[in-house]
């Protein structure tokens, strides 16, 4: 699950071996050695930029419901090996602790997708399939389960499980409060955090503790491919339709096993 332009902050390598070779013969005495260069800073948890983070994540662990729209950009290789960036829009729904509707448009095929803590149903409008399986009773079960049965991923999953704080800062190494700034005309918080292998940037809306933006970079990956998701039209706790999370059959659609449908995705 989760995860930059964050100023200058940077994973920073680990520290090499201690070198096996013979240190060289010291200056003789008429010779002045340069000074030693002072050594790399230290990585550290700005107390400030994690109680940004939990803000944000109690504020979304304690809806019960929500929906939200996102504009998600990605890179992937084309052929040649080099990076596309592609664009997609995507809407959610969420009732916790076991439902969810998702769909995305864009340059990627599109997707519809409903889980209502029993099963979980995809279908693909360019092919015309559909596929439902039986899925676990958890939103935090199911995400996996997706993956695992049709290598399906969310590009919002960080914020889609019970607890959003652990998802997103399990295995971090750095955390940095970088400043404010006004995106989207909103004054937001830009928070940075780093762990191996991952850069993530976060712009938390100052009046809803929100996420505005939200900015990852595979940094162990050769190409350092960027990922990001633009939040709005967050909605918390609304009142949802007792349908929400159903996906009918559509008219003229192929049944088929689920992971035969979710291959249009990949």
């Amino acid at each position: 699950m989760t995860l930059a332009r964050w100023a200058t902050a940077l994973l920073l390598a680990a520290g090499a071996d201690a070198p096996t070779t013979p240190p060289p013969p010291p200056a003789p005495p008429s010779v002045v050695a340069a000074p030693a260069p002072p050594p790399p800073p230290t990585l550290g948890k700005d107390p400030k930029a994690l109680a940004l983070v939990k803000k944000m994540s109690d504020r979304l662990a304690q809806a019960r419901s929500f929906t939200l729209r996102a504009r998600v950009s990605l890179e992937l290789p084309v052929a040649g090996g080099a990076l596309a960036t592609f664009y997609n829009e995507a809407t959610a729904t969420v009732q916790r602790p076991d439902k969810l509707a998702a769909v995305r448009t864009g340059d990627l095929p599109e997707l519809r997708f409903a889980y209502d803590g029993k099963s979980m149903t995809v279908f693909a409008p360019g092919s015309g399939q559909v596929g439902t399986i039986a899925a676990p009773p958890t939103l935090d079960a199911m995400l996996p389960a997706a993956f695992e049965q049709g290598e399906l991923s969310f590009p919002f999953d960080e914020v889609l499980v019970a607890d959003p704080y652990a998802a997103i800062t399990t295995g971090l190494v750095q955390a940095t409060l970088v400043g404010t700034s006004t995106m989207g005309g909103k004054k937001t918080d830009h928070v940075l955090l780093a762990g191996p292998g991952l850069e993530l940037q976060l712009w938390l809306d100052a009046a809803t503790s929100l996420p505005v933006r939200v900015a990852l970079v595979y940094a162990d990956q050769p190409h350092r491919p960027h990922f990001s998701v633009d939040y709005s039209e967050w909605k918390l706790d609304a009142k949802l339709p007792a349908d929400a999370f159903a996906l009918p059959m559509p008219k003229g659609a192929t049944k088929v096993e689920f992971r035969v449908a979710a291959a249009a995705f990949r």
